[in-house]
């Protein structure tokens, strides 16, 4: 029976056109993991599986290629796949199926928006053989560049103010990360001679500088280097946060420098006078 059917296979063989598309069904099954955010010049590994399967009639080892691309890749972004192609052998006259593992990694080449999400996809495919169809299948890959933290640059001026007067100190922020950020401003260190007024959370577009302003009261007469903390992280991503410091210096100047300087003068020119009251009275 079996010497039959396989002389009835090597017959459709020999019938050009129905040979070359083959006439046993296949199908290809891709299934791959969904690829954490990538950090820029960092890799990510995901993993996958592809499953080959056949139909009833193959009964004559023809071996044929499963071929894998990457399609729709983002410029940021290279996709490298292992392998990027592997052959098998379809046999049984019952049909079957064949499975194989494959690693697909993912790099950033440079700096994209972080957390925006691309649609690539992982396509795998044959041509077939002689006896069995092509089949392929494609598996969405959803990528996404990971936060950038590539810090702030904090520009600052320096300030005198009187005795209880109260000024604005502005802050100007660059933001260098591949996402807005919010910022909030405080004090590292409590100040011994001046109050502070800090703005609610501020939020900065990537690689944009925005102006911070803060409220300062002078309380004491006297000079400081007053260290600020900004905290900061991504928006949507608190569990980011870091923190970046700097120092204004400040200075307060007021009346009570010179009434004192005025005191110390009346006083000294009381007591000159009562040594030359008594100097003269004694002669």
């Amino acid at each position: 029976m079996l010497k039959l059917v396989a002389f009835a296979t090597l017959s459709l063989i020999m019938l050009g056109g129905v040979a070359s598309a083959g006439f046993i069904s296949s199908e290809i099954d891709l299934s791959i993991e969904q690829p954490s955010p990538v950090p820029v010049n960092e890799a990510v590994v995901v993993h996958g599986k592809v499953n080959f399967s056949w139909g009833f009639g193959a009964i004559i080892p023809m071996p044929l290629v499963i071929y894998l691309e990457a399609e729709n890749v983002p410029d940021w972004l290279s996709v490298s796949i292992q392998p990027t192609s592997f052959t098998i052998t379809p046999v049984g006259w019952r049909g079957g199926s064949i499975e194989k593992d494959i690693s697909i990694t993912l790099r950033a080449k440079n700096e994209a928006p972080a957390f925006v999400t691309y649609n690539a996809a992982i396509h795998a495919f044959t041509n077939g053989s002689l006896l069995v169809n092509g089949a392929e299948d494609r598996e969405a890959l959803n990528v996404m560049q990971d936060f950038h933290d590539a810090g702030l640059f904090i520009g600052h001026e320096s300030a005198k103010l009187g005795i209880d007067e109260s000024k604005e100190i502005k802050l100007n922020i660059t933001n260098n990360c591949n996402s807005p950020v919010y910022v909030v401003v405080q004090l590292a260190n409590e100040s011994k001679f001046f109050d502070f007024s800090f703005p609610s959370m501020q939020l900065i577009q990537s690689h944009a500088t925005s102006s911070v302003k803060i409220s300062v009261t002078a309380k004491k007469i006297g000079k400081e280097e007053v260290p600020l903390k900004i905290e900061y992280y991504p928006a949507g991503h608190e569990e980011k946060k870091n923190y970046a410091y700097t120092n204004i210096t400040l200075e307060s100047y007021g009346k009570e420098g010179s009434m004192a300087a005025i005191s110390i003068g009346i006083i000294i020119v009381i007591v000159a006078s009562i040594i030359i009251v008594i100097w003269k009275r004694r002669r």
